[in-house]
């Protein structure tokens, strides 16, 4: 028997493991929605994600989204009960959702839960980084092993119960994105410059970013009252006068510079 006390010894502080595989699917993903709400208050509320990604022929559904508010990233999660096959089950929808091309059925629930336009929505789902996350029931060491050589996070969840019937959920884990969007900006060969909105997250002064090319430069970061520019300190770039681009961050603070799938 697992059992968490919390505080002062008393019945309703009292928390007991409920028995992991007495629920269904749907209920265990409706108390991991509600938790993750919880737990991630900067993310548009977790929310049923009712679209498909298709990865050669096969197409797979999955369970919730998490957008930040800031449009910089976005988890998309499969939330899985340990008594379904991972090879025949959860390999291939984590696939998918991992590689696979997000269809048009993916827009309508996004624009819901987000209020954002359809076209913002196609740039969330073709430009903005996605991670893939699943949550199971119950902390399985050979799924997070597998899922992790594939670049999909693993997290489980629990759920805990008191006398009086006060819920709690314990999740193991933590989702973590390890790229973001800084924006999306246009270049201007008249004076070398990029231009984004002011509120663009860059520092103002001189930064480092990695061109579509692979080569690191330099530029400076300056800010009018509408603007933020973006000018290569020495040299002429190779870039096209006109086009749009996206700055994306890694984790280790690189910055690298990425052309749209169109302009």
């Amino acid at each position: 028997m697992k059992t968490i006390i919390v505080g002062l010894c008393a019945p309703d502080h009292t928390f007991e493991l409920q028995d992991p595989d007495g629920m269904n699917e749907s209920e265990f993903e409706y108390k991991v929605a509600r938790a993750l709400a919880c737990m991630y208050p900067t993310y548009h509320k977790c929310f049923p994600f009712s679209g498909t990604f298709k990865f050669y022929d096969e197409r797979h559904r999955p369970d919730l989204a998490l957008i930040a508010h800031d449009f910089s990233h976005w988890f998309v999660i499969e939330v899985e009960l340990s008594s379904h096959s991972y090879s025949e089950h959860v390999l291939p929808q984590v696939r998918a959702l991992r590689w696979g091309d997000a269809q048009d059925d993916c827009i309508p629930s996004l624009e819901k839960a987000t209020g954002y336009s359809r076209d913002q929505i196609r740039t969330l789902l073709r430009m903005v980084p996605k991670t893939v996350a699943v949550i199971a029931n119950k902390q399985i060491h050979d799924w997070e092993v597998g899922l992790s050589s594939l670049d999909v996070q693993f997290l489980s969840a629990q759920v805990f119960n008191s006398p009086s019937g006060i819920e709690a959920v314990e999740i193991s884990g933590q989702m973590q994105s390890f790229q973001e969007n800084l924006g999306f900006g246009r270049y201007s060969a008249i004076d070398s410059t990029l231009q984004f909105p002011k509120a663009v997250r860059l520092p103002d002064g001189q930064i480092q970013i990695s061109d579509p090319d692979g080569g690191i430069g330099s530029w400076t970061v300056t800010r009018d009252e509408r603007f933020a520019w973006v000018q290569k300190v020495t040299g002429t770039p190779d870039l096209a006068h006109g086009h749009q681009f996206q700055l994306i961050r890694a984790i280790s603070g690189r910055i690298v510079m990425r052309r749209p799938l169109t302009d």
